[in-house]
């Protein structure tokens, strides 16, 4: 192998690893999500100005907005259950330091407080950016796809709503 041959396959090495690091941020995000972990949720997005666009759930500016107005409040209590699953990663590579990615996310909710089931698909379009060596989420739009929320009781599910977006 010449020196221009190790030169290209260093570069799609460092490539693959990008973007298996950003699988694995995105990974840690939804599990951090799911465990109701604040302070894990908040390391996996990048510090100052990131635009979060949840649509009806919600807009953010930076990290902290959105864990502490939206995720400790909404997603925190024990009477939440959430398991978040994201699918088709289609990460693209800007540079060595900036990426995007879409990721397919199917998600269900039980509130045993109000006694429903959410069950919703959305894509997620990403951005991303390394900082101090590591990548982190700089910016997020939900677009919604489908929505059902139900209202449970002994022996029954009543659909309470389904569309294409949140109703809040």
């Amino acid at each position: 192998m010449n020196q221009d041959d190790m030169a290209a396959l260093a570069e799609r090495c460092a490539r693959l690893e990008a973007i298996e690091a950003i699988k694995q941020l995105k990974a840690r995000y939804l599990n951090a999500c799911d465990r109701q972990d604040p302070e894990a949720v908040r390391a996996c997005f990048a510090e100052g100005d990131v635009i979060i666009d949840m649509a009806n759930f919600g807009h953010c500016s930076n990290r902290d907005e959105f864990v502490d107005g939206i995720f400790v409040p909404r997603g925190c209590h024990d009477h939440v259950l959430d398991m978040h699953h994201c699918t088709n990663p289609e990460i693209t590579l800007l540079d060595a330091q900036r990426a995007r990615g879409v990721w397919g996310l199917n998600y269900r909710n039980i509130n045993t407080e109000q006694r429903t089931l959410t069950l919703l698909s959305a894509m997620y379009h990403d951005e991303y950016r390394k900082e101090r060596g590591e990548w982190k989420i700089s910016g997020s739009r939900t677009e919604y796809k489908t929505v059902m929320v139900c209202r449970y009781e002994p022996g029954g599910l009543q659909v309470e709503y389904s569309g294409r977006s949140m109703q809040f």
